[in-house]
């Protein structure tokens, strides 16, 4: 299956694609369908009910403000961070809620929003029910939705798997596979990637698509930097704006890129508008590599900007199809340093083969690195992650272009390693908050 690089790279609020944009954008479903069906004016009432993961740490990552947002008509894709504060304070405030931003009807959060930690189910440890009720108090409609990574949704009774798989003109599930398609074809990896966007998209859509991501990117960077104070919930003080100044008049890249992960990671914790890529926890690199990589180049053009994204977007592919998403924090901070890795070897002109070796060691330090941040909340040590990763990246590239072409890649190898490791790894090791660090460091 192809996974494209539209679908790799999601713009939205932080701080999790999971336990954020998901809710927001089943709420936003739940809606819909209501006025699809004709039940939206006979609404009086709603109860909405989270289980597993989404409830444990819902409050520590807003998505009690997600729903509220989602209920109200509004999407990760254009909301304004500032919008789901709002939306939560005035709908707390009135003790009522106009869903789809048109039909107000009675509602108090505190008491129709249920945190259900005593229950979870087999299918999916994040689950949100959303149930309506007419004025007699009669149950109009009751739906469960599982939020399944990556910012996707999932009804009861669907399968994962129910959009069709994308057809394109170079399918590949493997680097050996990328690496014959390249070698078949004359291609670089990106010109590979570009050619299969194509096959979806118009050649400008491909073009402005990445670029609109490019600018995300760089604007979570500057927000980040500029900000300064402490992070909801923790107190922690945000670092990235003190960090900057600490470095100036160094001009080690694998330092400022540590800094630019840093900002990136503060305003994905601070609820920001970032880019996932691959997820929300790990946004830092890829954005942290780009940006350094445009501050160095005088002219930073825009097709260069669009080949480090689909270089970068081709092995992200390689590690969703792989299965190494849901596999604790190797597959999220790990593969967001391999991604931000071969984005910058592609740039600097790397053959296909340097660039997977790049990937492969960017990737290679998270090997068993499991998903257990401090209290529920993507701060600690996720921040920290973001920064290593970013500078590791910029190392990774170095070496791969050091390498005499072809390089000799071992990247399937080891994601079948960290696959592995990943199914064997206990699921409160992932992403549930409850085990390893989140409960042996005191929060203060």
């Amino acid at each position: 299956m192809f996974v494209s690089a539209f679908d790799l790279y999601r713009i939205g609020p932080g701080p999790s694609s999971t336990h954020t944009v998901g809710p927001m954008r089943a709420a936003q479903r739940f809606v819909h369908e209501l006025e699809a069906d004709g039940l939206l004016q006979q609404t009086r009432a709603l109860r909405v009910d989270l289980f597993g993961s989404v409830a444990c740490t819902g409050r520590e990552l807003g998505t009690d403000r997600a729903i509220l947002t989602g209920l109200c008509g509004e999407g990760p894709e254009t909301v304004e961070p500032a919008a789901l504060l709002a939306c939560a304070a005035k709908v707390g405030a009135e003790q009522a809620i106009s869903l789809a931003g048109r039909h107000r009807i009675e509602f108090d959060p505190a008491k129709d929003i249920h945190f259900r930690i005593d229950k979870a189910f087999d299918y999916h440890s994040n689950a949100i029910r959303i149930t309506a009720r007419n004025g007699a108090g009669n149950p109009l409609a009751s739906r469960m939705y599982f939020s399944v990574g990556d910012g996707q949704i999932v009804a009861e009774g669907e399968s994962p798997g129910a959009r069709s798989a994308l057809r394109v003109p170079f399918a590949f599930a493997t680097a050996g596979e990328l690496l014959a398609l390249g070698q078949a074809k004359g291609k670089r990896i990106a010109e590979l990637m570009r050619t299969n966007e194509l096959a979806l998209r118009s050649p400008g859509e491909v073009q402005a698509g990445m670029l609109k991501v490019a600018a995300a990117m760089r604007g979570s960077v500057e927000r980040g930097l500029a900000a300064k104070g402490v992070l909801p919930g923790s107190g922690q003080l945000r670092r990235a704006s003190a960090n900057a100044s600490a470095l100036a008049g160094n001009n080690d890249p694998a330092a400022w890129a540590a800094v630019y992960a840093t900002a990136v990671a503060e305003e994905n914790a601070a609820g920001g508008r970032v880019v996932a890529a691959p997820s929300s926890g790990a946004a830092g690199p890829v954005a942290a590599v780009l940006h350094h990589w445009h501050a160095s180049m005088p002219m930073a053009v825009d097709d260069l900007t669009v080949v480090f994204l689909l270089a970068a977007a081709a092995v992200g592919h390689l590690a969703r199809t792989s299965g190494l998403r849901h596999s604790g924090c190797q597959g999220e901070v790990g593969v967001a340093a391999a991604m931000a890795a071969a984005g910058l070897a592609a740039v600097n002109n790397a053959s296909n083969s340097q660039l997977l070796f790049a990937a492969e060691r960017a990737l290679d330090p998270y090997k068993g690195l499991t998903c257990d941040p401090v209290g529920g909340r993507v701060q600690d040590p996720c921040i920290g992650r973001n920064a290593s990763a970013a500078a590791n990246a910029i190392r990774a590239a170095r070496l791969g272009l050091r390498q005499p072409d072809p390089a000799q890649v071992a990247f399937d190898p080891l994601v079948r390693s960290m696959v592995e490791s990943g199914r064997l790894m206990a699921s409160r090791y992932k992403e549930l908050s409850l085990g390893g660090i989140a409960v042996s460091v005191v929060d203060c």
